[in-house]
Formats: C-alpha cells, structure tokens, sequence
C-alpha cells in the first residue's frame, strides 16, 4: 500500500480531479444543460458505423444528449445514485473532460464519485436512444485500482455483448463479475490499460444501455472516476435485420486473454453488500 495522500494531485496524477473541485457537488445535468449534440467534422471513412464525437463538445460542458454522425440517431443521458448524499449527478458526474496525457488529446464522458461514501454507493448513467440500433459499441475508460482510495467495478445491463478489455482489466461486466482492475496502480487513462470495449451483436437490435459505476468498497473512492468514450453502431436498418437480410460483416478481432486477479487484489462486495466467496 502507497503511504502518499491518495487524494492529493500529485498522487492522484494528471487525469485527477482536484479535491477542491471534486468536493463541490454538481447541480444535475438535466437541469443546466440543453441538448448538445456532438457532430463529427467530416464524414467518416466508413459511412455505415455513424459515430458521436465528443471531440466537438466543449470541456466542463454537461450534455443531456448527443447525436451519431451521419445518421438521425440522437442518444439521451441521463444520471442517477444510490448515497452520494442524495446527488443524482455526484463530483463531475456527466461533464465532458479530456484526456490530455494522450498524444493527441481527446474528449469522455465523466462518471465520478466523491471522496467518502458507504460501501454500497453507485453513481449510474442510462443512455437511451432515439431508435433502436445493431452493433452498438463503445469504450470504457480508466478502471483502476489504488490500496486504500479506490476499487473501480462497472455493470452493464442489458447482458448479451461481447468485450474486449486492456491489459488490466478483468470481468464480464455483470453484478457477480464485473469489470474490475487486475494490478494495483494509478494508470494514466490514456494508457488504455483500464479500458474495456463493449459491442452488442448484429443480431437484434437495443435501445437502452445502463453503465453502473463503484468506486468504494471501504467507504472510500479519492474523488475517482471513469471515462465513457465515443459510440458507434451499424448502419443497417433494423427491420431488415429482423428480416433476415444479410448484414455487413463485423470487424474480426481476437479477445484478448482474460488476466486472472492478482494476490492482493481486495474481495469484490456485490451491489447488495455481501461479500463475495
């Protein structure tokens, strides 16, 4: 276990938020922010996989939804808690931060919890949208651990995806088995170490993901956060997926190997606050 302040910049690094700033409870998103839908600036090399573009939202704004390039399709956000001292949007929960350690910087969607909480606290967001879509995909950022300041673990709901997770993270992303990190440590969140790609099949449609976020199982988090990056889906009609018409075929790609947990790493508690076995 590190014996520096967890909490404080220098040990919590660049991607951190100060604890000034993460103390300060955020009025809800959909209070302050009108719809801000995220354009691309060209169209993409593949028109059939519209994309947001979070890129073009401004930092520190809140956006209540956002749009996927070239298509019609508009994703709403909206955030909710348990604890958190009865905040739906805790810390920065639904602000546009951006990873500036990268190379070339780039923009996520914050989820956040603040500093000290109970053991079952969760901060979630529900995106829902317009139309249903096939092939919905995008990518979780910064799962990490720190002894003693955080435990990252991340749900997905509805179940049925496959994923692809960085180097050190572990899980299915379910409530007996989420995703979680490996190794002890502070990765910058542009190592990709803690991300985690998520991708629904091209064989039936979704409209609604539900991303559930822990960061305490002590009573503790350091102000820590995870990143939502940009979605995708495929362009083809929904009614013709239901009717049998041949889709365009889904990138290849092998899993990586799933990473068994290191000795030290601490028990998962379920959402109920049992321990696991």
């Amino acid at each position: 276990m590190s014996t520096a302040d967890p909490t404080s910049p220098d040990r919590r690094g660049m991607d951190r938020r100060s604890v000034v700033k993460a103390a300060a409870w955020s009025v809800p998103a959909v209070a302050v922010a009108a719809s801000v839908p995220a354009f691309a600036a060209s169209t993409p090399d593949d028109p059939c996989v519209p994309t947001t573009f979070l890129d073009g939202l401004e930092p520190g704004t809140s956006p209540s939804s956002i749009s996927f390039f070239p298509s019609t399709v508009m994703a709403s956000l909206s955030y909710t808690s348990d604890g958190q001292g009865g905040d739906n949007t805790p810390g920065g929960t639904g602000q546009v931060l951006t990873a500036s350690g990268a190379p070339t910087p780039w923009n996520f969607l914050e989820l956040e919890m603040v500093s000290q909480l109970n053991v079952g606290d969760w901060v979630e967001l529900t995106i829902t949208l317009s139309q249903p879509v096939v092939g919905l995909s995008f990518t979780l950022h910064d799962i990490d651990w720190v002894d003693g300041a955080w435990y990252d673990t991340v749900i997905v709901t509805p179940a049925g995806y496959t994923s692809t997770p960085g180097a050190n993270v572990q899980g299915a992303g379910t409530s007996g088995d989420p995703f979680r990190p490996i190794n002890e440590g502070d990765n910058p969140i542009s190592s990709g170490l803690g991300d985690v790609t998520v991708t629904y099949p091209l064989s039936g449609p979704i409209s609604q993901v539900v991303i559930r976020y822990r960061a305490g199982i002590t009573g503790n988090s350091g102000n820590q956060h995870i990143g939502l990056g940009d979605l995708s889906f495929e362009n083809c009609p929904v009614e013709e997926t239901l009717q049998g018409t041949a889709l365009r075929s889904a990138p290849s790609s092998q899993p990586r190997p799933r990473h068994e947990a290191s000795s030290g790493t601490p028990k998962f508690v379920p959402c109920d606050g049992t321990a696991d076995s």
